[in-house]
Formats: structure tokens, sequence, C-alpha cells
């Protein structure tokens, strides 16, 4: 009698188990001195970009959106574009592990804009030219 492949199991380990840690840093690009304004529920703040990556950002601020809450962020690109996005807060300082104290969020992008797609080539650029020069800062 021949196995139904509807009876197996999906496999048990993540899809990005196989991907070394180093390769899953190298899609996240710190940022820094990018004002990003955001608007979640009843919060309505100025922070600090802090990283990006294709699918979210981290975002330093002081006042802090609740996690799963949707939020709107705004921000303007070093080319001048108006880059806005909506998304998920995936996790905030309050409920998450930060080593470094800072205060601040995360948050899983919907379908982001042209105009962030076009930072994020900016920001890899930037990345390279500052691993290329040994630098520290975007």
């Amino acid at each position: 009698m021949r196995e139904s492949t509807a009876s197996r199991l999906p496999p048990t380990n993540p899809i990005l188990s196989f991907v070394s840690g180093s390769a899953r840093a190298r899609q996240r690009v710190p940022i820094s001195g990018l004002r990003i304004r955001f608007l979640a529920e009843e919060v309505d703040a100025i922070g600090t970009l802090t990283q990006v990556s294709r699918a979210g950002l981290s975002v330093k601020a002081e006042e802090l959106p609740r996690k799963g809450a949707v939020i709107a962020l705004q921000f303007r690109s070093p080319a001048g574009d108006l880059v806005d996005l909506r998304g998920v807060v995936r996790w905030n300082s309050d409920d998450a592990s930060v080593a470094d104290g800072e205060v601040g969020f995360g948050v899983m992008l919907h379908e982001p804009a042209p105009e962030y797609r076009e930072f994020m080539l900016w920001a890899q650029e930037q990345l390279q030219k500052k691993e290329e020069l040994g630098s520290d800062e975007l």
C-alpha cells in the first residue's frame, strides 16, 4: 500500500534554520539619525530609525506602541522621497530583551512601497561602502 503524501508531517525545522546567523544579519541594515513619525492606536510620536530590512524595521522611541498594534509610519529618505509605510508592531522593549537597554520597537511591514524598496537599495549600498571603508556609521 502506498503512503499518502497528505499524511506526512511537515518538516520540523524553521525555514531559516539552515541559514547562518551572519547571513540573516546581513539582511538587516543599521541606520542612524533618520527621524520617523509613527501612529499606532493613540500613540502619535517621532522616533529614530535604527535598522531596516526588506520585511521590517526597528525604531528607537520614548513612546511605545502596543505589541500587535497596526501602525502607520512616515519618513523622508536621504533622496528626499516621502516614504509611507504600514505594518504591525511585532515587539517592543517592554516585552523584549534588549541588550543595550534602548527603548524601541520593531515592525513587520505590509507590502512596502516602491520608495521604501529604493531606500533599502540606498541603505545596502551605504552599508557596503561602510564595510569597504571600515566605518561604523551610515
